[in-house]
């Protein structure tokens, strides 16, 4: 800590931030634009200048210098000034010199309001322009369906392309020209390839990359009403805030949370929202007659369902995809031994394994933002980057980590972006990337290595051996490397060395892993990497504490000794002359070289060396792990036993079973279904009741972390739509309930379900923190979901009628659809709807927010993480399975070996059924390694039929760089492959036929089954 000055006020900060940083974490207002918490300080906007004093006096007398404050650690007894006038016309004249070229656009600029250059010149008193002459202008780049273009707005505070390349690895974006006609852009049009590009939209303090999305259905963002939510992507469980204006949600912002996705989201979830906006989602009760749906009212439809359920013998099938509070009224309406988690027997064994292994003694799973301090990171068969890509990210920084080690021995501050970056050169933690084709952190791995799934497998527990075999002294462990290489050795053995060497020497080591691959002895190899890594670490330790204890006790004793017994001077010894008969000459005696002594300095524990290993292992969707918690049985099991009615909440069941076989076990049973979609197999559903999306319903999920969030309702769909019937799945389940038992409903409150939930499964319990109760209230007050400023409530509903209602009542949360409420600082962090404060409306705003600019959340961060508070199981020792399935593919014989290939929106049910996005999706095709394709004579194009689990597909090939050897790589999400270890068969066809013209339309007319389109895209298509 450093205790400085600021225009007279002494305050002490934390001397490992920029003095900007600590400014701001002080609530003092110093404009910026290229410094970010995330990217650090460059120094080049020159727009946070302040004044320094050498001393209290040079400070009276106003003798000082202007320093960039983002580039200047605090120090003890610093003196400097903010309001300086000189400092304060320096910064006015920089943002004049900024806004020479900028245009004069705010009100038709889309970054308008919610603009962090409108907050740094208002803030820096620039407010007239002086500037007359022919401002530069540029051509805008076409940047696909989510980002647009608008380089006239730049000012070249560079934050772009070092958030895109520098933090988040994209290369397709650069800075092109110089001096004043610099360009930030592509080389060439067309849509950016990062996982990430969405964050440019936040990252840029302008408007040059704006929200396309967006764009079609434009408003300003004090007319969007929010939510504190939760993306429903993946599992990493990332915080988002979405906006929602005329009844439709209109954009997706990143929420703010330390320990999670902090400045960023991946934009699966920023851009897959679509699904929620799509036309022909149902919004009225629908009852199949004739084989057709038709709409029915909101009564009928109760009475319908009550009457199809009573006296029958009903089963419930619940959706990982779907709230806690959901999942357990279905639960608790058909009884505990009556429900399915909505997962088939192989993927409720993944997530229950996952579980397991998170709940064991000694095993630690850190936070997103924890993965960033680990400085050696082993990912074992997960392509995170297409199946959890916030997690990717933070892997990307963890690998930075060497590269900080190095700037902090030669004392540079890690916030120094360029200096750190110099010293590192292309210097990364070892990062090892283990996976059954190429992904995308090849570029940070030290090696980057595919595999079959079985051999994958084969080497984590090889890994775990080698770790077990380690001497429990560091100094002892030799690096593989520097081995005799003449002698031979297997090379997965050499390998599994290498991992091992360098996770043992780690200060900080990851194992990440999951549940893609479908592998339950990978998860296990996972764990016993963890657990050898921790128990020899902590061996290790233990190791080094007796040495170091033994040494400085060697040390105390002889300085106890040199203090107290020192010899006194022989003088009639010395006196003495050489004697030449003797032959000894005493100066030749002083001249030989002697071993130094021992140096008697005290040691220290390296407290940087932790003894814990980290472990993350990612599940499939956003409630995986909860509804896993709450449990169940498989769908297949319940579906075997014997039922008359089966209900189904918010689950594409053909994820789980086979589209066939489902409508096989449906035939002659009663389906009612709860869901905010129409999907595919709706068609043998009797009734289907309109379930609200996480846009319209509270609830709770629990991430892949096992952290317990709350995502809250952004608005009352029956507001703007009188004739919507859509209910929070646990309303409509219980109503029926209710009915069905003769008694009044008691369920009036999100609350009154966490209760009846935690009563019944205590290891839950954690749930119930995960935001304050529906009583929540600030000085009387409800939270405002509205910002002060939000306008037209009138209008919006001008054409159902021109008298304006009550707004809707919020009875679930503490929050009110309104913008009469209490918006501010004092907010709990899961329930802050959006950032915005005086003077800060940009994304920005969120410092005033954190307990430091880059921290935590003043009130700490959203979620409990319910691992950390279970009962921890005994540890145990996983071992590799005895025979592994080691079949190949082999055309001749018409064998095939599948292997799953996952992209960020393909693989994702609901964010393909984004419009936007569904526009995005590569064709799907199999997937081939080159060496593969020549030793069986395929080439890019060529149609490959497989046949499995008693279907064919017929799709394209595609060539990659490199494939599991032997493998064929399936589309996740494209095709409906839900076993892809079953026996599979393949054969080489012709190309589909494609016709044209008056031949095509006679063909189509006749019902003909021949394919007439290209390659499909969805699963539907297929």
């Amino acid at each position: 800590m450093a205790v400085i000055h600021i225009d007279g006020t002494t305050v002490e900060v934390d001397s490992a931030d920029n003095l900007l940083q600590a400014c701001l974490s002080l609530g003092i207002d110093v404009p910026y634009f290229c410094y970010h918490p995330a990217l650090g300080s460059v120094g080049s906007c020159r727009q946070c200048a302040v004044k320094q004093f050498q001393n209290k006096e040079d400070m009276e007398a106003g003798r000082g210098r202007l320093v960039m404050s983002c580039m200047v650690a605090p120090g003890d007894d610093m003196y400097i000034s903010v309001t300086d006038d000189e400092a304060k016309a320096f910064r006015k004249s920089m943002v004049e010199l900024l806004m020479t070229n900028h245009p004069h656009d705010c009100p038709t600029c889309e970054e308008g309001g919610h603009c962090h250059l409108q907050d740094m010149t208002y803030m820096s008193g620039h407010s007239r322009r002086r500037y007359r002459f022919t401002k530069r202008t540029h051509h805008n780049q076409e940047l696909g369906p989510f980002i647009a273009h608008e380089m006239n707005r730049c000012i070249a505070c560079y934050r772009c392309v070092r958030f895109y390349k520098d933090y988040a690895g994209g290369e397709d974006l650069g800075v092109y020209g110089s001096n004043n006609r610099v360009y930030f852009g592509r080389d060439k049009d067309g849509q950016f390839e990062s996982e990430f590009s969405g964050n440019l939209t936040e990252v840029c303090p302008t408007g040059v990359f704006t929200d396309k999305t967006h764009s079609e259905r434009y408003n300003r963002k004090w007319d969007m009403q929010y939510a504190p939510s939760i993306c429903h992507g993946c599992s990493a469980g990332c915080n988002i805030s979405p906006g929602e204006r005329y009844g439709e949600l209109r954009r997706i912002e990143n929420r703010y949370n330390g320990e999670v996705n902090r400045y960023f989201l991946c934009d699966r979830g920023r851009f897959g929202y679509g699904y929620v906006n799509r036309d022909d989602r149902p919004t009225q009760a629908l009852e199949r007659i004739n084989d057709k749906h038709v709409k029915i009212n909101i009564d009928y439809a109760l009475d319908e369902t009550i009457k199809r359920i009573k006296d029958k013998k009903v089963i419930g099938i619940g959706s990982p995809r779907a709230s806690l509070e959901t999942n357990f009224a279905l639960k608790n309406l058909v009884g505990f031994d009556n429900f399915s988690t909505g997962l088939n027997h192989q993927q409720q064994a993944l997530v229950n394994k996952c579980i397991e292994v998170l709940s064991t003694e000694g095993i630690y799973n850190p936070s997103m933002t924890d993965i960033e301090t680990h400085d050696a990171v082993l990912v074992l068969g997960e392509d995170i980057t297409q199946t959890s890509s916030r997690v990717a990210l933070s892997v990307r920084q963890a690998a930075k980590n060497e590269g900080l080690k190095m700037a902090a021995a030669l004392q540079t501050q890690p916030w120094l972006a360029e200096p750190v970056k110099r010293i590192a050169q292309d210097a990364l933690s070892p990062v090892y990337v283990i996976d059954v084709t190429q992904t995308k952190l090849e570029d940070i791995s030290k090696v980057s290595v595919v595999a079959t799934p079985e051999d994958i497998t084969k080497l984590g527990f090889k890994v775990a051996d080698e770790i077990a075999n380690f001497a429990d002294d560091l100094a002892d462990i030799a690096d593989p490397q520097a081995a005799d290489e003449s002698a031979e050795t297997d090379g997965m053995q050499a390998l599994a060395q290498q991992i091992a060497y360098d996770l043992i020497q780690a200060d900080k080591p990851l194992v990440v892993s999951g549940s893609s691959l479908s592998s339950t002895a990978l998860i296990e190899a996972a764990a016993q990497i963890t657990q050898a890594l921790t128990q020899k670490r902590a061996a290790i330790k233990a190791t080094e504490q007796q040495q170091v204890e033994a040494h400085n006790a060697k040390v105390q004793a002889a300085q106890a000794k040199a203090a107290n017994d020192q010899p006194e001077e022989d003088q009639d010894l010395s006196a003495k002359p050489n004697k030449p008969e003797t032959g000894v000459n005493t100066e030749a005696q002083d001249d030989v070289e002697r071993e130094p002594a021992e140096n008697l300095e005290l040691k220290e524990i390296n407290d940087k060396y932790q003894a814990q290993a980290g472990i993350y292992l990612t599940v499939p969707d956003a409630n995986s792990m909860g509804v896993c918690m709450l449990g169940g049985q498989s769908v297949e099991e319940l579906l075997a036993t014997d039922y008359d009615v089966v209900v189904v909440a918010e689950n594409q069941l053909t994820d789980a079973i086979d589209a066939n076989k489902l409508t096989q076990l449906l035939t002659d049973k009663t389906v009612i279904a709860l869901d905010h979609q129409l999907l595919d197999w709706h068609k043998d559903v009797d009734i289907v009741l309109p379930a609200a999306s996480f846009a319209e319903a509270d609830g709770t999920l629990i991430s892949a972390e096992g952290r317990a969030q709350r995502f809250f309702q952004v608005y009352d769909n029956e507001y703007y739509h009188p004739m919507s019937s859509i209910k929070e799945g646990w309303r409509w389940i219980h109503a029926v309930h209710s009915s069905i038992e003769g008694r009044d409903v008691d369920w009036t409150q999100l609350d009154d379900v966490i209760n009846a939930l935690i009563a019944t499964h205590p290891k839950l319990a954690g749930i119930k923190g995960a935001a304050p109760d529906a009583d929540y209230r600030i000085t009387g007050l409800k939270i405002a979901r509205q910002p002060r400023r939000y306008s037209g409530r009138t209008a919006m509903r001008a054409p159902i009628s021109v008298h304006e209602p009550m707004q809707p009542k919020d009875l679930d949360t503490g929050l009110t659809f309104s913008m009469e409420g209490y918006s501010g600082k004092e907010t709990p962090s899961s329930m802050i709807p959006f950032a915005n404060a005086a003077g800060w409306n940009s994304p920005q705003a969120w410092n005033k927010y954190q307990d430091k600019v880059g921290g935590h959340l003043k009130n700490g961060d959203p979620g409990v993480r319910l691992f950390d508070q279970l009962e921890r199981l005994a540890t145990r020792q996983y071992v590799a399975p005895e025979a592994m399935s080691s079949n190949t593919t082999d055309l001749q014989q018409g064998q095939a070996k599948l292997v799953p290939i996952h992209n960020i929106y393909a693989s994702s049910m609901m964010a393909s059924r984004s419009p936007i996005v569904a526009e995005q999706l590569p064709v799907a095709a199999w997937r081939i390694g080159m060496d593969d394709a020549k030793d069986w004579n395929i080439a890019a194009g060529d149609y490959l039929a497989i046949e499995i689990d008693k279907q064919q597909i017929t799709l394209p090939v595609q060539l990659v760089g490199y494939l599991a050897e032997g493998c064929i790589g399936y589309p996740v999400g494209q095709v409906s492959i839900i076993h892809p270890s079953m026996p599979a068969s393949v054969r080489k066809v012709d190309a589909p036929v494609t016709m044209m013209g008056s031949m095509a339309n006679d063909m189509m007319n006749n019902n003909d089954t021949a394919q007439i389109n290209a390659a499909p895209t969805t699963t539907q298509e297929v």
